[in-house]
């Protein structure tokens, strides 16, 4: 089992990726992991889930009910890396990783589990895309 950790600013919203790239990695991510994404970024977190609203306007409203009732809510307080099972297999798309994060991640030899997204890119949601297929 593989979980998708999701973050939204500079992964989904305010990425130069072309809208229907970002919906096409969204759609292959809920495709193939439907019982195993998660809300990583700070619209999500000390349980209150805002992700639907950030995101609504910005995603088509049938995607955006299919990622609402799909993906799940993570919990955590000043550290992403609090709310990923890392237990598990996982890959985290982010566009930033705070070294007390890096360090987190390391203790567990999970740095492989993190992928950096580059908001500027316009390539990075195809990138993502093909990182995903090329594990599983």
């Amino acid at each position: 089992m593989l979980n998708i950790y999701l973050d939204i600013d500079g992964v989904i919203k305010g990425c130069a990726s072309p809208q229907e790239d970002i919906e096409a990695f969204l759609r292959y991510c809920l495709d193939n992991y439907p019982d195993s994404m998660y809300w990583l970024t700070t619209h999500c977190n000390k349980g209150i889930n805002r992700a639907p609203e950030v995101l609504r306007g910005y995603l088509s409203d049938k995607l955006l009910d299919e990622l609402e009732t799909k993906v799940k809510p993570t919990t955590w307080e000043v550290l992403k890396t609090d709310g990923i099972d890392k237990d598990q297999n996982f890959v985290w798309f982010d566009d930033n990783l705070f070294e007390s994060e890096k360090r987190v991640l390391e203790s567990y030899y999970a740095l492989d589990g993190f992928f950096k997204m580059n908001p500027k890119d316009p390539g990075m949601a195809k990138k993502a895309l093909e990182h995903l297929k090329t594990l599983g």
